[in-house]
């Protein structure tokens, strides 16, 4: 029974060590807004959220990198050929082939890596005949990254030239007492550098800077995302020499994201360019500008009878005939002159040429303007003009008939509006019977 249970852990223990989780994702990813990690820890430790609410500020995007054990050595080495693209120098990627393709390689055979070493030539003759288009040559690396068979020779090479260096060269003899374990020179070459899936450390990147970065003049700057008390990401820079420097008096900067265990490519935004903008301004409004006078000379018309026009007004002045209209005179700012007293704004003129302009007629006098009437300038009726009618006394017509006497119109009949009864006239009755009294003495 215990042995059939002692059978069973060895067996998980034996998975445990096999297993390999399935990632998702290509190997290297594209530029992505670098927002998505804050959403991504949105809920994550306070201290986390405050850094990662700070890195857009800093870096506008950032590629993601497969985590597979190999994504240090994968994003290191992409951003190494990203920033030859970018330099546009076809140049100094042939003095890069060069270097990287001759570089000895020790404790190991020929035959071992010389495929390796191919794959990694070929890569850089391809960036280097696309070098002047950079769209293309980064669509061609970008191919070559993602795919395993090419990728991984690539990166294995770059392992053995980090071991070689720790090996042989003799700067890297500060960095030994840094070797855990006591392990050694050879101890950590075949554990830490060349074991295939296992993770960069940090002594890893101070060796891998020093044999492909620091020789062509790239700064590599990792920046931290961890639980370290600050508002943003720490950074410290690759070689050692860079830190505390203005990032303008460096080289070409690699930017790189560290997370526990894992390491993502950073981009900041290119840095903008102030506007060349000129300005020309006037220094002085006193200076003597010549200007030429091009007076149309007028002597095509001197055959022309032009008296008819003296007929129009405001053309008597010129005289009959108008013979004087061939006129010779020299521009008035020929003679220009400034004045320290006198204001830029009303400027002296001079000149020699005299011009006859007619005399204009004088205004019209102007009358005094009528005064104006009371009365409306329509004359109304005396019977339907209301205000006639209340403002003054009725006057009976002259005019007096039967028929007048009976109906409304009569101011004495009752039906009229403006009634008013007859009055008692002594003087028309007499009147009435002097005329009476003769027709009476006519009938008899």
């Amino acid at each position: 029974m215990e042995s059939n249970i002692s059978d069973d852990r060895a067996a998980q223990e034996a998975a445990a060590r096999d297993y390999q989780p399935q990632i998702q994702g290509p190997l290297v990813g594209e530029k992505t807004p670098s927002h998505i990690i804050t959403e991504e820890y949105a809920k994550a430790d306070p201290v986390y959220v405050q850094k990662t609410v700070a890195l857009p500020q800093s870096y506008s995007h950032y590629r993601p990198i497969r985590g597979d054990g190999n994504c240090g050595w994968r994003a290191i080495a992409f951003s190494y050929f990203e920033a030859l693209i970018r330099t546009g120098d076809r140049d100094l990627v042939d003095a890069e082939y060069i270097r990287l393709t001759q570089a000895p390689i020790i404790g190991h055979d020929e035959f071992v890596y010389e495929d390796m070493r191919e794959e990694t030539g070929i890569l850089m003759k391809e960036i280097s005949s696309r070098i002047g288009n950079q769209q293309e040559a980064m669509a061609v690396l970008l191919e070559k990254f993602n795919d395993p068979e090419i990728a991984s020779p690539i990166l294995y090479y770059l392992r053995l030239l980090a071991s070689s260096w720790l090996k042989g060269d003799s700067r890297a003899a500060e960095l030994i007492d840094f070797i855990p374990d006591g392990l050694g020179v050879q101890g950590y070459s075949q554990d830490y550098i060349e074991l295939p899936g296992r993770e960069i450390e940090h002594l890893g990147i101070v060796i891998l800077s020093n044999v492909l970065l620091k020789p062509v003049g790239f700064v590599l700057e990792i920046a931290y995302l961890d639980r370290t008390p600050s508002p943003t990401v720490n950074t410290y820079r690759f070689p050692d020499e860079a830190n505390n420097q203005d990032l303008s008096t460096l080289g070409p900067i690699i930017h790189l994201l560290f997370r526990p265990d894992h390491y993502d490519i950073l981009y900041r935004d290119p840095p903008t360019s102030p506007l060349d903008i000129q300005v020309n301004r006037a220094s002085s409004f006193s200076h003597r500008h010549e200007i030429t006078s091009n007076t149309p000379s007028l002597d095509s018309f001197a055959g022309v009878d032009l008296g008819p026009l003296a007929l129009i007004p405001g053309f008597t002045g010129l005289g009959p005939g108008l013979s004087s209209l061939a006129v010779t005179s020299t521009s008035p700012l020929d003679s220009y002159t400034s004045s320290a007293s006198q204001s830029w704004l009303t400027p002296q003129f001079s000149g020699t040429g005299t011009v006859s302009l007619p005399e204009r007629p004088p205004p019209p006098s102007m009358n005094p303007a009528p005064p104006r009437s009371s009365t409306p300038p329509l004359r109304f009726s005396e019977y339907c003009h209301p205000s006639f009618v209340e403002s003054d006394a009725w006057h009976e017509p002259t005019f007096t008939t039967n028929t007048f006497k009976n109906s409304h119109f009569n101011v004495a009949h009752y039906n009229n509006p403006n009634f008013q009864p007859e009055e008692y006239r002594p003087d028309s009755d007499d009147a009435a019977e002097a005329r009476g009294g003769g027709r009476k003495k006519s009938n008899a």
